[in-house]
């Protein structure tokens, strides 16, 4: 629509359709349990015109959502929501129409008992159909152009660093790596042997911009479902993460990690044969001495992936490429790798419970 109704006109038409047609068939129901009398005679003609015109609305939002299915923004789980919102709209609509044609052709008798039970099991796939969008709007985001900030008791959302969404800083790279001077449990890897090994996180916005889409491995994309795009609000949530983590590897800043790390019994992260175990040991033994290890480190990646697992459970996978010098002996690096970190939703915020990364010389 041009900046007129963003994304699309369906959000509109799609009120009409539902309240006149659950409005209808209660009218409907009205006029066959209210007594003679005006009420029932004036319910009648009501319910009619309201069929009438949530017939005509229907096809128009029809129209309209089919319109917004290929062209509005999605992600993968989304993507699954919006398509059995379809699945329920399209049955309810035929039907909707169906039960106006059905009391078009039957005009000159008065709507009996199965007519009326028609009309609301009509109203009742339209309500599960209203839910589905609204299900998709609200809990992932779809269409929705940009979210206030949260503010408040409870809302806290500063995700640290200076790498968050929108700064160039944060748009580029990630972190998770080991220097020559063997930071943290790189002290198990001979950095002789291929000089440093790094792997990093980051945001989403790098190459492939913040709101790069994601392709699901075998999915048609033929009708453009996943065109550059915004990303949910929970993938956006991610990413910011990721951006944060990456300046504190590029600063040699904790905070962030801190912050965005689960700090639990079992946290073990790995990098090219290396571990740091527990948040504690990877923090003080390994982000906090990198920005002395390697002064200018310059973090990158492409082709980040966010998969969720249900509600509570999500994992980024990327590739990633290290550069800078090491402080010790002057040697440059320029490196390739890939990156997985895995996240669970704690108390309503997405932590970093788990990273693993690997990488080595650019091959030229």
């Amino acid at each position: 629509m041009g900046g007129f109704i963003e994304p699309n006109i369906h959000p509109v038409l799609v009120h009409f359709t539902y309240a006149l047609s659950v409005s209808a068939a209660l009218a409907y129901l009205g006029a066959l349990v209210v007594p003679e009398g005006r009420w029932r005679t004036s319910l009648r003609p009501a319910a009619d015109w309201m069929l009438a015109l949530a017939a005509i609305a229907v096809v128009a939002t029809i129209a309209a959502g089919s319109q917004a299915y290929y062209t509005v923004a999605h992600d993968t789980p989304s993507h699954e929501a919006m398509t059995t919102h379809r699945n329920w709209a399209v049955p309810s609509g035929l039907a909707l129409l169906a039960l106006a044609g059905w009391r078009w052709f039957s005009k000159a008798t008065v709507p009996g008992a199965l007519f009326t039970v028609a009309a609301l099991i009509v109203a009742g796939l339209l309500t599960v159909t209203a839910w589905w969008g609204g299900t998709i709007v609200y809990k992932y985001g779809l269409g929705v152009q940009s979210l206030p900030a949260a503010s408040g008791p409870g809302h806290n959302h500063d995700h640290g660093g200076s790498g968050g969404h929108g700064s160039s800083a944060g748009a580029a790279d990630m972190g998770d790596h080991q220097d020559s001077q063997g930071h943290g449990v790189d002290d198990t890897v001979d950095p002789s042997e291929d000089g440093h090994d790094h792997e990093h996180r980051a945001d989403g916005s790098s190459e492939n911009g913040a709101g790069a889409a994601v392709v699901p491995p075998g999915h048609d994309n033929s009708d453009g479902h996943h065109d550059p795009k915004p990303v949910s609000a929970g993938e956006a949530e991610i990413r910011d993460i990721l951006a944060a983590v990456d300046s504190g590897w590029e600063n040699g800043d904790g905070t962030p990690f801190r912050e965005h790390f689960l700090d639990w019994p079992g946290a073990r992260y790995f990098e090219s044969g290396g571990e740091n175990t527990g948040r504690q040991d990877l923090v003080e033994n390994h982000v906090e001495p990198e920005k002395d290890a390697i002064p200018d480190l310059s973090l990158g990646f492409s082709n980040i992936d966010v998969h969720f697992e249900g509600d509570e459970f999500a994992w980024a996978v990327m590739d990633t490429t290290v550069g800078g010098t090491l402080a010790s002996s002057g040697e440059t690096l320029d490196r390739t790798g890939k990156q997985t970190v895995l996240f669970r939703k704690i108390d309503g915020n997405w932590q970093v419970v788990h990273t693993h990364s690997s990488s080595r010389a650019r091959r030229r």
